[in-house]
């Protein structure tokens, strides 16, 4: 445990079928690498009832490097920001010689030691950089996604429907190569799935701000307060690391686009306090009414149609509130 100095840090609820596949992707190479020895997992478990707890507590203890298990206590908060802060709380403690954050969700799979061993060499080389990343793929070979701008109030005005479209949250990607052959870019945000990252910088961040920011919108949060600190992010070019749930969907995806939307304008009002007002509560309102109205004159099936209409009018109700 003295020798650990990148703490591999997983948030997990129900989820076994992609965590258990997860840890042993690592585990396939892990104790064989320049790794051995180095590398710890530390699972925020938030009170799973599919046999999640039980596995990582009894086969997982048998995988190749340690797996320290943290289980959320009745009452504890056990939204995402919280979990990884927790998690990063335990693994200071825990390991005396860390120096990395490997942030890695259950959805993610890194297949072989390079694409950290690359990372582990772009800090070494960027000063400045503060996380490191990998471009991300699918299991069918389509590529997932690795981050973005930072965002506009232009764009949260469209909504992310049409920005999605229109790809104008696009990462505009300025390679550069190495005498190594690794290809490196700086991104605004790089989200957390995974995400390599210096614990001078996590510390001096102060984490993700778990009040404001519980979910939705923590990492571009927590992306832009790193660089109002200094830091820079980036992302190495890989092929061998994997970010996809299957279609698995998390306890909140029912909630997804309210906290969307409450996290977007949280940001806007931290980060541009006088502009959100350009776009709140007007230009959203008539956002959210083209919704409604677009999604009763376009969408065919009852149900898909039913469900969306819902949605909208949730919102169209909510934005005056802030989306509470």
């Amino acid at each position: 445990m003295d020798k650990v100095d990148i703490a591999i840090i997983i948030n997990s609820f129900n989820r076994r079928t992609l965590l258990q596949p997860c840890l042993e992707v690592l585990n396939a190479w892990i104790p064989e690498s320049i790794f051995a020895g180095r590398c710890a997992a530390v699972v925020y478990e938030a009170g799973s009832t599919d046999g999640s707890i039980e596995w990582l507590q009894g086969e997982a203890q048998e995988l190749g490097f340690p797996v320290e298990v943290l289980v959320a206590k009745p009452g504890d908060d056990t939204s995402f920001a919280a979990g990884l802060n927790a998690g990063v709380a335990y693994a200071e403690a825990k390991f005396p010689q860390l120096k990395y954050l490997l942030f890695y969700e259950t959805d993610n799979q890194i297949l072989e030691p390079a694409p950290l061993a690359q990372a582990l060499e772009q800090l070494a080389q960027r000063e400045q950089v503060g996380a490191c990343g990998f471009t991300v793929r699918r299991h069918d070979g389509s590529p997932a996604g690795v981050g973005q701008p930072f965002p506009t109030l232009m764009n949260f005005a469209l909504g992310k429907n049409l920005v999605h479209r229109l790809q104008l949250e696009k990462i505009p990607y300025h390679w550069h190569k190495d005498a190594e052959g690794v290809e490196f870019s700086e991104v605004d945000v790089v989200y957390t799935s995974p995400l390599l990252v210096r614990v001078n910088a996590w510390q001096a961040s102060g984490g993700l701000d778990t009040e404001r920011f519980p979910f939705s919108d923590c990492d571009v949060d927590w992306a832009r307060r790193l660089r109002d600190l200094g830091w820079r992010m980036g992302v190495i070019r890989s092929d061998a690391v994997i970010h996809d749930n299957r279609e698995a969907l998390s306890a909140w995806s029912k909630s997804r686009a309210m906290q969307n939307n409450r996290g977007r304008l949280r940001y806007f009002q931290r980060h541009s306090p006088l502009g959100v007002f350009a776009v709140w509560p007007g230009m959203l309102l008539l956002r959210h009414f083209v919704e409604l109205v677009g999604t009763n004159l376009l969408v065919k099936d009852a149900t898909r149609r039913a469900q969306l209409s819902r949605q909208f009018m949730d919102l169209l109700k909510s934005c005056p509130r802030q989306y509470e």
